[in-house]
């Protein structure tokens, strides 16, 4: 049962300093990914920094309930209880004169939309103009209260692969490694807004080095977003076409992402989810189809790429189908049959990741604590993160799915969509079209490596 406790520090101008569940990582020990059932105690060096800052908030008290309520939060998701021994999670409360608003008159200066409802997304937060700056003086300011936090960055000469992958170089050289801030804003119009995930750089001269932040709403999705560099899994415009983007060609810890930009069963990187995979599974007349694990459309956009799951924390609403990519016919249709934008059906779990991203958060996790590194491992980061994602896959992720019981897991998932029927007519969701089985890869020749077990018995199913 994880620590919810805050404790309360003064600071001089009427600013709170707070701890978060300091019992959960005080002693910093995790499960040991090498032995199952054991733990490891994390190094001070490589703790994982959470750093929750808040604008808006016009008294201490507003400040404390939205704390409470994003711990409680926090602590729902499997993966952050787990591994509570390395994330040390504090707060800095510091008053403002007013709400968060378009006027851009609260303490940090974050710049919200003119009904207060969301904040813009403009790049007001890199902008060089006196609120630009003084924001990001602000929160730099607030980041630095704590002089502790661990200041570890990847390194520069980083090489993850692609420009046009999820997560690239830019992305991540020079960026905070065991630091993730958490923006929450308050505005007098619906007290917390709708946000977003961006990176803040320090003042000069240190500009290049910079942080994940994620802004407005007080909820754990867009924390994920920084913390576990994920996106997006719901669509978000209707037959919008491919991103342009690929999967990594070289596979890494480090540039895994929970879209895949290819269906192909050679490519899917949550193929060992899959009915085909470690947790075989099938279905026989009109018995529910199993679903996790298989190519689920949309992530952002509409075509060109695939989610592992039909719900989760980092899916949503804006223009999903409910069961059909006919629009006509999806229950998010209009009378008419037309449809009305961000209108779609809303597929998130508040407290559930699906597997795939588990896993990933997983990885991020084990990756920052250095628990993936072993005697002999080169000293190049890029070529650690290759050799990471290999020792996973050949070694790590069994000890993984016993830490986590997935067959379990997967069985939950399979039965509690079983029960969906989301289509206009009461169709079952295994009825729908926004999944399908990975399409096949192309033919190789003979002198080829043979596939991997979880890729063969997928291809025997096909």
């Amino acid at each position: 049962m994880a620590d919810l406790t805050i404790a309360e520090t003064a600071l001089s101008g009427g600013r709170i300093r707070y701890t978060l569940g300091a019992g959960n990582w005080t002693g910093r020990r995790i499960p040991d990914i090498h032995r199952p059932g054991a733990t490891i105690e994390v190094p001070e060096r490589r703790m994982l920094d959470v750093i929750l800052l808040g604008d808006g908030y016009t008294t201490a008290a507003s400040f404390r309930a939205a704390l409470e309520d994003w711990l409680d939060a926090f602590y729902a998701l499997r993966v952050y209880e787990v591994f509570a021994g390395c994330l040390r999670v504090r707060a800095l409360y510091t008053p403002s004169s007013e709400p968060a608003s378009s006027r851009r008159d609260s303490f940090y200066r974050c710049k919200l939309a003119g009904d207060g409802r969301s904040l813009e997304k403009d790049d007001w937060w890199t902008a060089g103009d006196a609120d630009g700056i003084a924001f990001r003086s602000a929160l730099w300011a607030g980041v630095d209260t704590f002089a502790d936090a661990n200041p570890r960055r990847y390194p520069l000469d980083l090489d993850v692969g692609a420009t046009n992958q999820a997560i690239t170089n830019d992305r991540l050289r020079d960026l905070y490694r065991n630091l993730v801030v958490g923006m929450l804003v308050s505005s007098s119009t619906t007290g917390h807004p709708s946000g977003f995930t961006s990176d803040v750089s320090r003042p000069a001269p240190d500009a290049g080095r910079h942080v994940r932040v994620a802004f407005g709403a007080n909820e754990i999705h867009e924390f994920s977003h920084g913390f576990g560099l994920l996106s997006d899994e719901y669509i978000n415009g209707r037959e919008t076409a491919n991103s342009g983007r690929v999967n990594p060609p070289r596979k890494s810890v480090f540039s895994l992402s929970n879209l895949s930009y290819s269906d192909r069963v050679d490519e899917l990187p949550w193929l060992h989810l899959s009915p085909g995979g470690r947790e075989p599974r099938s279905a026989g007349g009109q018995a529910p189809s199993p679903l996790v694990g298989w190519a689920w459309v949309g992530g952002s956009v509409h075509r060109g790429v695939w989610h592992s799951e039909y719900r989760c924390l980092m899916n949503g609403s804006h223009d999903n189908f409910a069961f059909t990519q006919d629009a006509a016919d999806d229950p998010t249709a209009n009378a008419d049959g037309t449809y009305t934008d961000e209108t779609g059906a809303g597929l998130r779990d508040g407290d559930r990741f699906c597997l795939w991203c588990q896993e990933l958060v997983t990885l991020r996790i084990l990756e920052r604590t250095d628990q993936l590194l072993e005697a002999g491992d080169p000293d190049d980061v890029s070529a650690q993160g290759e050799l990471w994602y290999t020792r996973w896959v050949e070694r790590l992720r069994t000890n993984y799915w016993t830490l986590f019981d997935v067959p379990g897991q997967i069985a939950d998932a399979e039965a509690r969509y079983a029960t969906l029927a989301p289509g206009a007519g009461g169709e079952p969701l295994w009825r729908s079209d926004l999944y399908s089985v990975p399409t096949a890869a192309p033919a190789v020749a003979a002198t080829a490596a043979p596939p991997a077990d979880d890729e063969l018995f997928l291809l025997t199913c096909i």
